[in-house]
């Protein structure tokens, strides 16, 4: 299963974590974990190429973003890929949970 945890602080997103793999077909062939993947990486060279104060960590099987000092720039930024995500979640509820809190 690919778990997605979004933490917000004072209403913008601080942390986006992305981990795991959705097991929907065998390696190589799996749509999920692709378009999850491609989210993410998007997410990432967006932040980079904006010039946000962020650190990504890529890691194998996970992507973990910390945005050091979160501004409307880098929250339009994380909130458009994690709407995608929702919506990847939402016709593959069995292979992807998305959680979101406030820290």
């Amino acid at each position: 299963m690919i778990r997605i945890c979004a933490q917000f602080h004072n209403g913008l997103i601080q942390d986006l974590s992305v981990s795991g793999h959705s097991g929907s077909a065998e390696h190589g062939q799996d749509l999920i974990c692709a378009g999850i993947s491609a989210i993410s990486f998007g997410l990432c060279n967006a932040l980079d190429q904006s010039g946000s104060d962020a650190d990504i960590r890529i890691g194998e099987n996970s992507i973990e973003i910390h945005v050091n000092h979160p501004d409307e720039k880098t929250d339009i930024i994380l909130q458009t890929g994690l709407i995608q995500m929702k919506t990847v979640e939402e016709s593959n509820e069995k292979y992807i949970t998305v959680k979101q809190m406030e820290v």
